[in-house]
């Protein structure tokens, strides 16, 4: 398990040494101006000029990259305005636009997409379990039928259309959820769940659909397996046969759609974000576009690859928790 994990731990490096790459080319070697964006008059070449010098963007661009995964590593000294600023570690550099380290505004953001998301993704995994387990132990009756057409419905609205529609009908109309609003956990407890339960339940609610039958499908397949008529024959109950036997055989290519979809919740977060009016990553991101400030959207890029290799390296060691065929080398 040590070497195991070791070795995911240096492919989670490796992983995030290339998102460092690629967003330095993307944000540093594209089409960015910060020295245009932050002369606001008398925008002459020279005084363009100037501006790229005491921002260090006059440097090669190997220097800046050295010192770009070194100020992530452990800190740098950045040049604005003819300053010279600290940024600890981890830096992500600087936005020339608000005149703060983009290090502040992201770790702000990030706690509430990660609750968002996090909520989320505990909330649907429950419901995708338990309404997949109960279609497949209802399989072909009028209960798998109008799980599965609930399942086939959902989906075919856009995301963001029926979180408005909850919202509005939910929260606002007819007020059955508290409203959303953001607490930082460590400020009160009760009010960061109170603030965020109908998010949670608005968002794993929608997202479980897509979990529901894939739990269906892999259930009523490992049902029929050998090991399952086993643990009948030997007169366990059916409780514990599915759950402790069914149930766990399947949780396996359910840990890892789940793993592959982290992902697309960040993305879906950004919906979430703007319609409950939370000021996570994806709002500041979005606000970072509207005011070209290329750094910050850098930064959230960087975090979010960050909890993606993270979350898969947690989903892969989960795998030999609830599937002991599973062997990890």
């Amino acid at each position: 398990m040590l070497v195991y994990v070791l070795r995911r731990l240096l492919m989670t490096l490796s992983v995030m040494l290339a998102a460092v790459t690629f967003t330095f080319v993307i944000f540093y070697l594209g089409p960015n101006d910060p020295a245009g964006i932050s002369c606001t008059r008398n925008c002459t070449e020279e005084r363009i000029a100037e501006i790229e010098k005491s921002m260090g963007l006059d440097k090669p661009k190997v220097q800046q990259y050295t010192e770009y995964v070194k100020g992530i590593a452990v800190g740098r000294t950045i040049t604005s305005g003819g300053f010279q600023k600290e940024c600890a570690a981890p830096c992500l550099g600087w936005s020339w636009v608000q005149d703060r380290p983009v290090k502040d505004m992201v770790f702000q953001a990030a706690p509430v997409t990660l609750s968002v998301v996090v909520g989320g993704t505990v909330v649907y995994t429950l419901f995708g379990l338990m309404f997949g387990v109960v279609a497949a132990r209802n399989r072909g009756n009028w209960v798998d039928r109008m799980i599965v057409g609930i399942t086939q419905f959902v989906p075919s609205v856009p995301y963001y259309i029926l979180a408005l529609l909850f919202f509005l009908y939910l929260m606002v109309l007819h007020p059955i959820l508290p409203r959303s609003q953001w607490v930082p956990f460590t400020e009160d407890p009760a009010k960061w769940f109170v603030g965020l339960i109908g998010v949670w339940l608005i968002y794993g609610l929608i997202q479980a659909t897509a979990y529901v039958r894939y739990v269906r499908a892999a259930m009523i397949d490992t049902l029929s397996g050998d090991f399952v008529r086993t643990a009948r024959s030997k007169g366990l109950s059916e409780r514990k046969v599915v759950i402790s036997h069914a149930l766990r055989a399947a949780m396996a290519p359910f840990l890892t759609l789940v793993g592959l979809n982290i992902a697309a919740d960040l993305s879906g977060a950004v919906f979430t974000e703007r319609i409950f009016g939370l000021p996570g990553m994806g709002t500041l991101a979005i606000r970072s576009f509207d005011q070209q400030d290329l750094q910050v959207i850098s930064g959230v890029v960087l975090v979010g690859a960050l909890v993606v290799s993270v979350g898969n390296l947690i989903v892969d060691l989960l795998y030999g928790v609830v599937d002991p065929r599973v062997k990890l080398s």
